[in-house]
């Protein structure tokens, strides 16, 4: 791993392990706000359905994308991811209904809805890839999946950018990361995705071009 690899990385595990730990002692440390505390405890199956998982997944999922960690501790990895995919499936489950029960604009419920839908099924798709042995796939697919994972970091910076540097009110601001919190997270998944195809394909296309020498 080279070392602008390893600066992002690092950057994305320790704001995974702030906001995963966030999640895992919501309930116990109430270090959530008043606000969400007396909403979620309306609906507490659901709301630790989410949480609790969702941080699980948080953390497990940072260090699944070390690539030292992965290639030296191969079984370590395997059962990490396990734990990860069965817990972004309970963790969408219960995303899905607090989604549904999302007390702002029907577009945040939607926004939400969809997410759940999505982490959901992405998770599936990389369990059923690695069942295949099908490696490529199941890596893009944990791509995938993590990117929505990541959505509860990037939503919580984007509140704090849209309320304290642009002035919307928390439903405003609420509506709008409900999308955006994991729309961009996908497109910048898809879109290194095709850097590295771009980049496979300009290699072949280098070996197979003779050189003059050869060529003359």
């Amino acid at each position: 791993m080279g070392w602008s690899k390893m600066i992002g990385w690092v950057i994305m595990a320790l704001l995974a392990l702030m906001i995963g730990a966030y999640a895992l002692t919501f309930f116990t440390l109430e270090t959530g706000s008043p606000d969400f505390q007396e909403r979620f405890a309306q609906i507490p199956i659901s709301a630790r359905l989410h949480i609790i998982p969702g941080g699980i997944a948080l953390i497990l999922g940072a260090f699944q994308f070390h690539s030292g960690l992965r290639q030296r501790f191969i079984n370590t990895h395997r059962n990490m991811g396990r734990v990860y995919v069965v817990a972004v499936l309970l963790g969408a489950i219960g995303g899905g209904l607090l989604a549904w029960y999302a007390p702002h604009a029907p577009a945040t419920r939607i926004g939400f809805g969809t997410l759940a839908v999505v982490w959901f099924y992405s998770g599936c798709m990389a369990y059923l890839a690695v069942r295949r042995g099908d490696i490529r796939a199941h890596r893009q697919w944990m791509v995938r999946s993590y990117a929505l994972t990541l959505a509860a970091v990037t939503l919580r910076i984007q509140l704090g950018v849209f309320q304290g540097g642009m002035g919307m009110t928390f439903d405003e601001a609420y509506a709008v990361t409900a999308w955006f919190s994991w729309v961009p997270n996908l497109i910048i998944a898809e879109w290194w995705f095709n850097q590295a195809r771009l980049k496979q394909v300009s290699t072949k296309a280098e070996r197979t071009v003779p050189s003059p020498e050869a060529a003359a």
